[in-house]
């Protein structure tokens, strides 16, 4: 009985934080800068480049991190031993293009 109540608990403490996000917006600003990036580089793997809008991965990856207002002092991250580059912000910023929602939206 005390285990149903406390699964119930926690599932709607996710469904109020999803619904924050969702209508809001909101990013959640406690993320570590660097593995959103490193998530954000992964997804942008897998785009064409006309999914990203014509922007390089690293330029995308800057550019998503700018949107969701995470990481503006990020040049690198470090993931599995390895490192790797993101664009500084000025690049993004020039290079960033008018797409559609669907290709700029980092929960698509």
């Amino acid at each position: 009985m005390e285990r149903n109540k406390a699964i119930v608990a926690i599932a709607r403490q996710l469904l109020v934080a999803i619904w924050h996000v969702l209508t809001e917006h909101a990013t959640d600003q406690h993320a570590d800068p660097d593995m959103v990036a490193f998530k954000l580089m992964t997804w942008s793997w897998k785009l064409t480049p006309e999914q990203r809008g014509g922007l390089t991965t690293r330029q995308f990856v800057r550019n998503q991190l700018l949107r969701l207002g995470l990481g503006h002092d990020l040049t690198h991250g470090m993931r599995g031993g390895g490192k790797y580059l993101i664009a500084p912000p000025e690049s993004a910023e020039t290079q960033a293009r008018p797409a559609s929602r669907h290709v700029r939206t980092a929960f698509a």
